[in-house]
């Protein structure tokens, strides 16, 4: 399957990301790399949630909240937008279990992206 295709098949919406970088099909692919160096650079570990100071882990999704949105990953952005407000609000138990919801979305989408750029 295209990269692209399997992409929407994940609940990317490519059209809208594509249209984003002013149709550049080839800027998009290279960005969709640049978005696993991202979630590369701020990981996210379910101990994470243990802490009582959520702030820092906040900054991290909210970073990741950002890059998917930017690229309209949206099944990434909407999660990460959801578990943002449970931090914001103290609401880490909460953050957590939709984290764990969350982490094999992005593992799917991240490992697609990789399967796509070291071949």
């Amino acid at each position: 399957m295209e990269f692209l295709e399997e992409l929407k098949q994940l609940g990317v919406d490519v059209k809208e990301g594509v249209d984003r970088v002013v149709g550049d099909v080839s800027l998009y692919e290279m960005m969709l790399g640049m978005f696993v160096d991202v979630v590369n650079s701020n990981p996210i570990q379910i101990e994470d949630f243990e802490g009582e100071v959520l702030e820092e882990l906040a900054g991290r999704v909210h970073t990741l909240k950002g890059a998917a949105g930017n690229l309209s990953i949206l099944p990434l952005f909407t999660r990460y937008t959801e578990i943002l407000g449970l931090l914001r609000e103290g609401r880490g138990t909460e953050a957590k279990a939709a984290f764990l919801e969350a982490e094999p979305i992005q593992r799917d989408i991240v490992d697609c992206i990789r399967q796509y750029q070291n071949a």
